[in-house]
């Protein structure tokens, strides 16, 4: 084996990817040999009358660009950056094959989109058709080591709605062009060409089932030697065959003694080395190839439990419920292109932390790379193939070609646990989804069974309720109304079981197929800009609620082009989620976690001073001696933590594994304050949270003790007498009031009569403030929504305010942002702007204000406050002025006085 490039990644004495430098990584980790990259500066120019090949520019071109290989035209990491453009396409380099490669030399595209020719000295040596899947072309035929060759490469795209292109159509930039890693690899004069590795968990082995080229006669021999990573025992297995000239299938059994198992909690791996030997006596041979990869031991099957009505999931023959997230796999500067390894790497690092064993890649065949980091860090797949948007004969011919191409490449990732054949009916849906179409979908669900019987496969991850037939029962549903949604999945639920023609397609019914939902939001893809906090919170609790459900796409990772409802933004920035008691998104999506048996908000009248909370366990661990404990967040508007009156309650878990068991109700005793009341429930370990959940009261008791001592004079917030601003915006019925850019607000405060001989000691204004942004917060905003009302993240919108009282001014400071997250619970419930809520600001007035207060009192007359942003101000970030059913303090704007 030749040494072109070594890097740490290439199979030497097992020195798999386990511990290379990301910048190093294979561009197919799961199939390594000694390799150059081929990528960089090639030199390029657009053919958009289609003249090249007439004109013969694979023999001579002028060519007037450069392009960076391997980034979409379209991409900003091109350095070409044209959108807009579709099209024929051209790419030339100089390739110097080094002088220690060989005897074979091949030259590898990770994918290029849609079509390629390709020509090495200007003679045609490759042709390809899809935009997925690699291709190789040999350059032994007409070089040899040492030589410089010239590489010219034409692509062709222009995002046919014939072809599986995903959403390229119709959605987002498309991609055109080289878009994965190119790159040349030394092989044998006989080499090997695949190998499908099927871990059999029960038998204790791994079945090695390898294709072969070998250019003369003999006997061969397969070797393989493996071991588990951490591990110094060497597992090794071979097989002899006597192959005649061309390709072959070496069958190799590889015994794994008490296996250790892959899981997203313990993703060990087994790197392992295959060779190809050619045996020509007692002790001569010769290594004809030598390929690193790597492989999991672990089971993927659909089946009952303990008894159990319904079927789930098993992995490794137990249930698992899949939280996960969809991710549609594009980013800013390279579209469909990952900028590095490392990036690639993040995102997968980032579902974890999330909280997620799951991620759908979706309608997409993705670079190996990603698949990859699943397999590393113990991540489970769904992997959907990208769509058409036009039903041909041809259209069928192209999806078929690539699941093939798909499956052959990506066989080995034990990450992937599903393949999902189409997405919401779309392309097969073209003209109508009828019988004909609907056969022809089982017929390409019951191929993909045949081409790979070891993972599960679904039809169609439908929107439209028509399932044919499948390995998982899946449906999708977009709402951002808690009642919608609590009877929505209640009726998907109780219309799930064998022999139901709910969610399928009409002549066909349910067999026993596994419930799950395969994606949902409160935010879909048109609805804007928007917090995700909140429906995040209520759905998820909504769909563990129900033991049927065996898992959730929620939808998505990170917001993509002007689609918004993301964990992360696009460039993969963190959004602020602000729940209470530090919960994180993490505590929302563990495999313990308290389902609360109620709405996310209520109302407790002022008569109404108990609360029952009942509880359940999604308790989809093995995990024993759990605890559930409640206690009390937040103030009440007096500024009184409820914690001095609601008391920390525990109780003992007990409830079956893989199982949604009632844990009984807390009893809470809630005093007669005003305020939004968090009460927050944790499973503990050992002390320690491994879940939480939440949800809010809003207590209608009673805001400030009045006496002759005290009063509160509160403020309408559409009750103003005069502005400075350009222009003030409300929405009817709504309590709030807001402003961009500089300017004031006034309002008139009525006096009342002030009690007998009492003068003012000191007097506070207290608020509920924000600033308002226009389009200066959203992410693409060359597609603006009216529901747009970005979530809060590291962009932030300050503005400087100035509060008086007539002339008497009292406050100047700066608000952060304009805000919208899970603080803003009473926005969320009014549905508008949703999230969004200011900072509560307790402003107490100065003498000069004092004064002009007392005299107002003295003469029962009127007083002007006046909320501004200076024409001179730093921030002039505009207002927003909340009042009590709208942002996150249950509370008009109010003057508090207190008397002498």
């Amino acid at each position: 084996m030749c040494s072109i490039c070594l890097s740490a990644s290439v199979c030497c004495a097992l020195a798999l990817p386990t511990a290379i430098e990301v910048r190093e990584l294979h561009p197919r980790p799961d199939w390594v040999r000694a390799w150059v990259s081929l990528d960089g500066d090639w030199r390029f120019d657009f053919d958009p009358e289609d003249v090249g090949i007439r004109e013969r520019w694979f023999e001579r071109h002028e060519y007037t660009r450069n392009i960076r290989v391997p980034f979409p035209w379209q991409s900003e990491l091109s350095g070409v950056c044209e959108p807009q453009y579709q099209g024929a396409a051209w790419y030339e380099r100089e390739v110097q094959i080094p002088e220690d490669a060989g005897p074979r030399v091949f030259m590898v595209f990770g994918a290029i989109d849609w079509s390629a020719k390709v020509w090495v000295n200007g003679e045609l040596m490759a042709e390809h058709e899809g935009g997925y899947t690699p291709f190789e072309l040999e350059l032994t035929k007409i070089a040899k080591p040492g030589d410089t060759v010239r590489v010219t490469v034409r692509s062709f795209d222009d995002t046919d709605r014939e072809t599986p292109n995903g959403k390229q159509t119709d959605w987002y930039t498309p991609t055109g062009g080289i878009w994965q890693p190119v790159y040349l690899e030394s092989r044998g004069n006989s080499f090997l060409r695949r190998t499908q590795i099927v871990p059999d968990v029960d038998g204790g082995k791994a079945q090695f089932a390898t294709t072969v080229y070998v250019d003369s006669p003999g006997i061969y021999e397969l070797r393989v030697k493996a071991q588990l990573e951490g591990s110094s025992q060497l597992l090794e297995s071979s097989c002899r065959k006597q192959l005649a000239p061309g390709e072959d299938v070496l069958v190799n059994n590889l015994s794994i003694p008490k296996p250790t198992l892959w899981s997203p909690e313990s993703p060990k791996l087994y790197d392992a080395e295959i060779s190809l030997v050619a045996v020509q006596g007692k002790d001569q041979e010769i290594i004809h190839d030598r390929v690193g990869t790597y492989f999991g031991m672990r089971k993927v099957t659909r089946g009952k439990f303990n008894g159990s009505e319904y079927e789930y999931i098993l992995l490794n023959d137990k249930p698992v419920y899949l939280r996960g997230t969809l991710h549609q796999s594009f980013t800013p500067e390279g579209i469909y292109a990952y900028p590095s390894a490392d990036y690639i790497r993040r995102d997968y690092e980032k579902a974890k932390e999330l909280g997620l064993n799951c991620v759908r890649i979706h309608i997409k065949v993705d670079d190996p790379r990603c698949l990859y980091w699943a397999d590393r860090l113990g991540v489970l797949l769904m992997c959907d193939m990208p769509n058409y948007q036009r039903h041909t004969p041809r259209s069928q011919q192209l999806w078929e070609s690539t699941v093939r191409a798909a499956i052959e490449r990506d066989f080995n990732h034990p990450s992937i646990f599903a393949w999902i054949c189409f997405n919401e009916t779309w392309g097969i849906g073209d003209g109508g989804y009828d019988r004909s179409k609907q056969e022809w979908v089982r017929e390409m669900y019951l191929l993909t069974k045949q081409l790979d019987p070891t993972r599960l496969v679904e039809d169609n991850s439908p929107c439209n309720y028509d399932h044919v037939e499948t390995d998982i029962n899946s449906w999708h549903f977009y709402l951002d109304k808690y009642e919608a949604a609590r009877d929505h999945i209640l009726k998907v639920v109780e219309n799930t079981y064998p022999g139901s023609t709910f969610n399928y397609a009409e002549g066909w019914k349910q067999g026993t197929a596994p419930l799950m939902n395969s994606e949902y939001g409160s935010v879909s893809a048109g609805s804007g800009d928007q917090d995700i906090s909140w429906g995040f919170l209520f759905l998820t609790n909504l769909l563990r609620r129900h033991e049927k459900i065996v898992g959730y796409i929620y939808t998505e990772l990170e917001d993509i082009e002007w689609e918004h409802n993301g964990f992360l933004n696009y460039n993969r920035s963190e959004k602020e989620f602000h729940y209470p008691a530090n919960i994180s998104v993490a505590d929302l999506q563990q495999p313990d976690f308290p389902v609360l048996d109620v709405p996310p908000y209520t109302v407790l009248p002022e008569n109404g001073r108990r609360f029952e909370l009942p509880v359940l366990l999604s308790h989809w661990s093995e995990k024993e001696n759990l605890v559930l404990r409640l206690t009390a967040h937040g103030e009440t508007v007096e500024g009184q933590p409820w914690s001095n009156w609601v008391k920390p309650q525990e109780k003992k878990v007990d409830a079956r594994p893989y199982a949604v068991v009632p844990q009984g109700s807390f009893e809470i005793e809630v005093p007669d304050r005003k305020g939004l009341l968090f009460l927050v429930v944790e499973v503990l370990e050992n002390n320690k949270r491994v879940g939480a959940n939440y949800c809010v009261l809003n207590v209608k008791g009673e805001a400030f003790a009045e006496s002759d001592s005290n009063i509160a004079i509160p403020i309408r917030v559409n009750k103003f007498t005069n502005s400075g601003f350009k222009e003030v915006f409300s929405e009817g019925g709504k309590d709030k009031v807001w402003a961009y850019g500089n300017g004031f607000l006034e309002y008139r405060i009525g006096i009342p009569t002030s009690p007998a001989n009492k003068k003012i000691k000191q007097a506070w204004f207290l608020a509920e403030i924000g600033s308002k942004a226009d389009a200066e917060r959203l992410d693409w905003p060359a597609r603006r929504k009216p529901e747009d009302y970005p979530q809060t993240d590291g962009k932030k919108w300050p503005t400087d305010i100035v509060v008086a009282l007539n002339e008497g001014e009292f406050y100047r400071g700066t608000i952060g942002d304009d805000y919208a997250d899970a603080r803003g619970v009473l926005s969320h419930v009014a549905h508008f702007h949703p999230g969004s809520h200011g900072e509560v600001i307790k402003m107490k007035l100065n003498d000069k204000a004092l004064a002009q207060l007392q005299k107002a009192f003295d003469e029962t007359s009127d007083i002007s406050l006046k909320i501004e942003v200076p024409p001179n101000a730093k921030n002039k970030g505009g207002i927003a002025l909340y009042g009590e059913n709208m942002g996150m303090f249950p509370l008009n704007p109010t003057l508090l006085v207190e008397f002498e």
